[in-house]
Order: structure tokens, then sequence, then C-alpha cells
């Protein structure tokens, strides 16, 4: 059976003054066992009682505490959704919703109930809330139908088979789609079964795209294992699109994953053959959108270059100023996956630590494709309410199946990094829910590992969002570990590729990032570090130097296993045991003053 040790602390920051933190310490079991956490007796006469302070059907997204008083001296206490395994993760006497048994698909509400025991007997109270809990997925990945080494159903049964991951997409690029791969470097085997494939479209009813949809369809299984119809718009020197086809160049040839929100049969489709510059695409999906094709993008690789053959960078300031199509643009654009196996684009205009970088020699170094440059950029007033979150996830193209921590990589050199992966609040694990969330910006990014956490701004959840706030503005955060074993989803809590005991580990960091307004464009400045070194934290931040136009981000690094990059010729040197996950950005529209 499985134990561990959980600290739970609140640490209160009050910018520019020093930190305070008052743990208060637990047993706690997995819940699969009957054994309860066991707390301090108090020392009062109230008697044995249970208060649980949230409306009925409130709406509640995983990580969050429930105000409860309990009062008298109890010995035991715990929660349980709908009467199933015990919980014990508190904050005090306020029960932190974290890792709840999914919702069945036919019901929209569940009856949570909190318990408190002592040697009288017990006491207790149910709520009827809706749970939003956590999946997590990899929605950026490749096959042989494109330039990936593995075919579409050995990629779709290994996910399922690893039992690791939620939801999938298969992102193929478009420019290969039912055509010629002509990007470098490839191998000649890869060149020549694009051109078979290529010909088979060409003398036959052989269809990729339609192929792409049947096996989303096909492996779709709603409430356990979700896909989705995506593919990669993908130009580069050697497609139309960018340089030279574009006055703008290379500030024209980001890459795009576009998603969506269906299969539908008539969707289409589009590559740089078809749209040759960024206002084209976003104008394609845009009247996709209007047609019922509703879909969502998002730009990856903003630093990425593969050697000599040219750039794949997003120039953040380029695609918020200089597209012509500025409604399409807002209508489909979600945000930056700030995280592949390429490595982190983000952290070097913060002062976070880089961890699983860029191989030095596959980047672009300009302070114009960091993210941070993106989100100062959308949090511009001409921008304003238009959604923009952080995401990650693999780019996988040589490894067997996506959501993997193994290293292998076809062309990142020394860094082949482990997989990224995407956490989405739904309160079920369907296609519409799920796309419903990147739509909403109600997800964020972690490197390889389920590090599950919950931010609140004035208590509200509004990642990628622009809120209203009070100044001083307060934040909390709570965050939860990876654990040995199975979720209370039946989800398997170690990738392929990592140690399954290696995941008993605490979170070491949470950052609060925030704009530098005295620095500028594009710099942001930590103004919150908590160390809580604790399995299970809680963490609060104020900030009264709060202003509109302000923005906020948050980073979660955990300690994990030590896992060496295959190919560097300095293993020690390039060896890794530390993970991050990426929440936010939250702008500030207006400010009122206490």
């Amino acid at each position: 059976m499985f134990k561990k040790n959980i600290v739970v602390g609140i640490i209160i920051l009050l910018v520019g003054t020093s930190i305070v933190s008052i743990p208060a310490s637990h047993s706690i079991s997995d819940g699969n066992s009957e054994k309860m956490i066991t707390i301090d007796t108090k020392t009062n006469l109230e008697p044995l009682a249970v208060k649980i302070n949230i409306d009925p059907d409130s709406i509640i997204c995983e990580g969050d505490i429930i105000d409860c008083d309990i009062t008298g001296n109890p010995t035991v206490k715990y929660w349980q959704i709908n009467n199933q395994s015990i919980h014990t993760t508190f904050h005090r006497d306020d029960p932190i919703i974290f890792d709840p048994e999914p919702t069945p698909l036919n019901e929209e509400y569940v009856n949570l109930t909190v318990y408190a025991e002592d040697d009288t007997g017990n006491a207790y109270d149910t709520v009827r809330i809706q749970v939003r809990r956590l999946f997590f997925g990899d929605i950026h990945f490749h096959s042989t139908i494109s330039d990936g080494y593995h075919e579409i159903d050995t990629l779709y049964q290994n996910a399922i088979k690893d039992n690791y991951l939620d939801f999938v997409c298969l992102t193929d690029h478009a420019e290969i789609i039912n055509g010629i791969d002509h990007t470098p470097p490839q191998p000649l085997w890869m060149r020549l079964h694009s051109l078979v494939q290529f010909i088979r479209y060409k003398l036959s009813d052989y269809d990729e795209w339609q192929i792409i949809k049947n096996k989303a369809t096909e492996y779709y299984n709603p409430g356990n294992f979700t896909t989705f119809l995506g593919f990669e718009y993908s130009p580069g020197p050697w497609y139309p699109g960018g340089w030279p086809w574009s006055s703008n160049g290379h500030e024209d040839i980001c890459h795009v994953n576009f998603y969506y929100k269906d299969i539908y049969p008539d969707a289409p489709e589009y590559s740089a053959w078809d749209k040759n510059t960024l206002d084209d695409i976003f104008k394609a999906m845009g009247d996709e959108w209007d047609k019922g094709h509703l879909n969502v993008g998002f730009p990856h690789h903003p630093l990425m270059k593969i050697s000599i053959f040219g750039a794949y960078s997003v120039n953040w300031t380029f695609l918020a100023n200089d597209i012509i199509n500025t409604v399409s643009r807002d209508k489909v654009l979600r945000g930056v996956e700030t995280y592949s196996k390429w490595g982190t684009a983000i952290g070097k205009y913060s002062g976070i630590p880089i961890l699983w970088p860029y191989d030095p020699t596959s980047y672009c170094d300009y302070p114009e494709y960091w993210t941070e440059n993106g989100l100062w950029e959308w949090s511009n007033n001409a921008r304003k309410n238009q959604r923009f979150v952080l995401m990650a996830s693999s780019d996988n193209h040589a490894v067997d199946r996506p959501g993997s921590a193994s290293m292998q990589s076809r062309v990142s050199g020394n860094y082949p990094n482990p997989s990224g992966i995407l956490a989405a609040y739904a309160v079920h694990n369907t296609r519409d829910e799920i796309w419903d969330a990147m739509n909403n910006c109600s997800v964020y990014g972690s490197q390889t590992l389920k590090i599950r956490t919950n931010v609140r701004f004035d208590e509200q959840m509004a990642y990628g969002r622009w809120i209203n706030c009070t100044s001083p503005l307060k934040i909390q955060i709570t965050a939860l570990s990876t654990f040995p074993g199975i979720d209370k989803n039946g989800r398997r809590m170690h990738p392929h590729g990592y140690p399954p005991d290696e995941l008993d580990y605490p979170i070491m960091d949470i950052w609060l990032v925030k704009k530098d307004r005295s620095r500028g464009q594009p710099w942001c400045k930590i103004i919150g570090n908590a160390k809580p070194n604790t399995n299970l934290a809680v963490v609060e931040f104020e900030d009264s130097d709060v202003q509109p136009n302000d923005f906020y981000y948050v980073v979660i690094r955990q300690k994990g296993a030590l896992l060496e990059k295959e190919n560097s010729g300095d293993k020690q040197d390039a060896a890794r045991d530390e993970y991050m996950a990426f929440i936010g950005p939250v702008f500030i529209d207006n400010v009122e003053h206490r």
C-alpha cells in the first residue's frame, strides 16, 4: 500500500515582504483503503458537526478548496464523491478536491460528502456540486501520413495501451497529407514512402485526410478516450508561404495546429500550397468556423529552426500587429505551445529556470519570438478580451506513441526532450467538453508529468482571459505532485519511458510572474516564489501594485526521475530530473482599489 507524508501549508507573500510558512503535518493514504487521516484533537467543548459552506449546484474545479466548518474534537476526517473512495486531501478543515472520481457520462452533478469522526460517533454534510476534473492529453504528434516514423494505428493503439492519456490529436502536416514530402532532412525510406502514397492518392480512392477522419472516429470512446480531428499548417522555405513567397519573409511562416470540435465530414485541411500566408490561413479557418466547422488554433515551437534550412518561429509582434484578417485571427487563435520536444520557449525574459531547453543550434534567439513577448502583445488594449493561454504537447515524430517520456528525436540534435502534455478542466472526457476547455482556455501545459494545480485570481479561475479585480490582488494556488499507481480516473500516473516508481517527489517551487512595466517589453519579473518542498501545497500571494493591462502567470516545478538525453555527448550535463507546469496568463482589465 502506497503511503506518503504530506505537509499542507499556507505560504502568504505580500509583495516586498518576507515569506511566512505555517505547515500542518498529516499522515495520508492513497484513498484505496479505508484508512483515514488522523488529526490532532482540538481542545473545545463544541459538539461534533460538519457544515459545507457552498451553494448547491456550485461549479467546482479540481484543486479547489471547499470552505467547510468542522467543530468538536474529530480524530479523523475525509471526503467522498458519491460515496466512493475516501479522500484525505485537506487544508485545515477545508477539503481540497484533488483527483476526484470522474462524473458518469449520464450525470452532470455529484454528491460531495465531508465526514468527521471521534470516539463517540461521526458527523457529515453533503452538497450537490458539478466537478470539472483534470484530463490530460497530447494534441501534437505525427504519423507516416506526413513525416512521422510510425503508422497512425500504432500511435493510437499504444496511447490506449499505455493508459496514460485521456485525449489525443494527430496533427499531420497538411502540406504532406495527400502530397509529397519536401521537408529536409528526411531519410530515403520516408521520401519513398511519401512518393508511393502520393501515387496511390492520384490513381485510386486512397485519401489520407479521410483516413485521418476515419481513425479519429474509430478510436473515440466517449468518457474514456477522446480523439480530435486536426492538422498542422506548416509553411517553410520549400513550400509557398513565408519567404520568398511573402513580402513579410520569415515572419509569415509560423506553424499553427488547428483542432476541429467534431469530425465534420466536409471539414478541410489547408496547406501552404492553398493558403500562402498567416492572413490567408486565419481567414480560411475563420470562414470554416462561420460554416459551422468550429476550430481553434495554437502556434507552436515559437523559437524553432532546422539548421540551415530556415526558421519556423513565431514573431508575436508581427502576429499581433500586422495581420489584416484580425477578426478571423481572434476567432480561432487561443495561445501558444510554450513547451514541446523542441524545448521551452518561456523564461529568458522572466527569470524562471529554463528546464528542457532548445538545442542551441535549433532555435532563433530573438526577443520577438519568446513567449513573454506574446503575453505583452496580448495584454494590449487592441486585443482586450481576446483569449491567449499557455499549453504544451510533444510534436512527436520518432516515438511510437504520443505523450511519452522517451527522448528519441529525428531532428532536434542533442536536445531530444520528452513530451509535453495538456491539462484540461472538464466534467466529462468527451470531444465536446475537452474542445470547449481549449476554446475557453481552461487548460495549461506541463512537461511530461501530470502536475495537478488550480490557480485563482480574486477567486476567479481565468486562464488566458481578462478579469476585473481588486487591489491588492489575491492569488491562491494549490498544487499536487505526481504519485505512484493509478489515479481515480483509472489512469496510470507514469508515462511511457518513465520509471513507475519515481513519482513520489515534492513540489519544489511555485513562481508568480508578472509583466515588468519598469523594464518594458518583453520583460517579466518574479514577484513571488514559494518553496513548499511538499507533495501537496497551498500558497497565497498578494499584489498591491496591480494595474490595468498587467498580466500574470504561474510556474510550478516538481522533482522527478533523472532522465538522460540519449544522443548527448555529455550525458551528465544533459541529464535532468525536474519538470514544470505553466499556468495562465491572466490579463487585468479594470482594478478597484479597496
